[in-house]
């Protein structure tokens, strides 16, 4: 953890550094200290979103409020400044008013329909409003900044995992080795060796064939219901089926609206989810099935013959990362074994 924490810290000051040298070069220093901030807060914020660890970081401090206080009071006086809208979304972002985000972003691509970090900005926001899931609209942003700005990191980076997670794993593989091609940063270029890696463990990923127009074609599933492309016959069992439920004593707890996160781990282990499906307490009742459709890392899936923790989470802040009220359940599944159970959700979070 240490060794990742240290990489990230280094990658974080090359980003921020690339976003605030222009600014600051140009006097904008307001815009280049928030820039600094939520690119490294970001950074920082990332990695505990896409895991099951309980960080419980503290809230930002009073300065990024102060300057995002000033930043919007700006844009009320200069409502068509569209670099300051995207310094608001990526702001927001920081303070993980998501909705706020995407707001922000939207705002700026309508301003200007050909601004990538618009578009990759928008891209992120709805992503991280699903709880880490690239969203369908998302992938379309980052196809789009991709025509615009083939050569864009950035957007060769999402793209690239937008790839994988759809199944395209040759476009996927093309996307990080050109991005390899542009000598990143040596920290960056290893990371990329590793995603390259598991690639080869996907379906296709062997020989670096594609897996199909039908799989590539295919967003993650946001129901219940099984993905129809790019698994194949041999991961036909590489399912978790959960008929979702909540005990009586807990059913006035509930609110409307509310969310509903299932997802598979591996039992004790850390890291993120092998499987997460974002839905809505109207879900409960139903049956949600978890599968490599699922998937939120290339490479990191559930498996036949796999022992996995399966959990049902109610989120009341509507965030991925655990919360003190929260309702949940869980359960051990034997993927390939097992057939649909039931899992209730029964406990209350502390």
């Amino acid at each position: 953890m240490n060794v990742f924490l240290v990489i990230a810290s280094l990658m974080a000051a090359i980003a921020a550094a690339a976003v605030v040298w222009p600014l600051l070069r140009s006097h904008r220093v307001l815009e280049g200290g928030i820039a600094a901030l939520v690119v490294l807060g970001l950074s920082a914020g990332l990695y505990p979103l896409w895991s099951n660890w309980n960080w419980n970081a503290p809230p930002p401090g009073p300065d990024v409020s102060g300057m995002v206080t000033k930043l919007e009071k700006h844009l009320q006086e200069v409502p068509d400044d569209t670099k300051g809208w995207v310094m608001m979304g990526r702001s927001y972002l920081e303070l993980q008013r998501f909705d706020d985000a995407v707001t922000a972003f939207e705002h700026a691509k309508q301003l200007d329909g050909k601004n990538v970090d618009a578009m990759l900005g928008l891209g992120e926001a709805l992503s991280m409003r699903s709880g880490s899931q690239i969203t369908p609209e998302a992938a379309k942003l980052f196809e789009e900044a991709l025509t615009l700005e083939p050569q864009n990191p950035r957007a060769m980076l999402y793209g690239g995992f937008a790839a994988a997670v759809r199944g395209d794993v040759s476009l996927a593989r093309t996307r990080w080795q050109t991005l390899k091609a542009l000598h990143p940063p040596a920290e960056l270029e290893k990371m990329l060796d590793a995603r390259l890696a598991e690639l080869s463990s996907m379906p296709g990923g062997a020989s670096g064939a594609g897996v199909g127009a039908s799989a590539s074609e295919t967003a993650p599933s946001t129901g219940g219901e099984t993905s129809a492309g790019g698994a194949g016959a041999s991961s036909a069992v590489a399912e978790a089926r959960v008929n979702i439920s909540i005990a009586p004593a807990l059913k006035n707890r509930l609110k409307e609206g509310a969310l509903l996160f299932v997802f598979a781990r591996n039992p004790g282990g850390g890291g993120p989810p092998l499987a997460a499906k974002r839905l809505t307490v109207a879900q409960i009742g139903t049956e949600v099935t978890l599968s490599a459709a699922d998937s939120m890392i290339p490479g990191r899936a559930i498996a036949a013959g796999q022992q996995v923790q399966v959990m049902a989470r109610v989120s009341f802040s509507g965030q991925p990362t655990p919360v003190a009220g929260d309702l949940y359940g869980e359960l051990t599944y034997n993927v390939g074994l097992d057939k649909t159970r039931e899992l209730v959700i029964d406990r209350i979070a502390e």
